[in-house]
């Protein structure tokens, strides 16, 4: 499986694994948000629902995750390779995301990002044989 495959794959089941997450411990918010009918339910007289807004974001990015998923899984097809700065980029994300929620997925997103990095410096064979 190459890189762009692998990534996509990777990503698509962090998002669906975000989004059941999401809709488990979100359900009693996002059930209150569909008695009032869903229309600027995370808004009352002017003033934010943290927890209503925290879910829709949560939520949210699980769907990020599945679309970037599919993206790299569509390259993939093509035989387009990653950009260069996509992997780097994942783990740093990551990175930063675990310096500042260290009880969190994040770390996911830079085991995605180093393990194709790794199992392609194992399948190299060495050049001096």
């Amino acid at each position: 499986m190459n890189r762009a495959a692998f990534l996509g794959n990777g990503l698509i089941a962090t998002g669906l694994l975000h989004n059941l997450i999401g809709l488990l411990m979100g359900w009693d918010v996002l059930t209150e948000m569909h008695h009032e009918g869903w229309f600027a339910t995370t808004v009352v007289n002017g003033s934010m629902l943290f927890d209503r807004e925290a879910i829709v974001w949560f939520l949210s990015s699980g769907v990020l995750f599945l679309l970037l998923g599919s993206v790299l899984r569509q390259l993939s097809t093509y035989q387009i390779p990653v950009p260069r700065p996509f992997v780097p980029s994942l783990i740093l994300f990551g990175l930063i995301l675990v310096i500042i929620m260290p009880l969190s997925g994040a770390y996911l997103l830079i085991l995605l990002g180093v393990l194709p990095v790794l199992i392609d410096r194992f399948r190299r064979k060495p050049s001096h044989l």
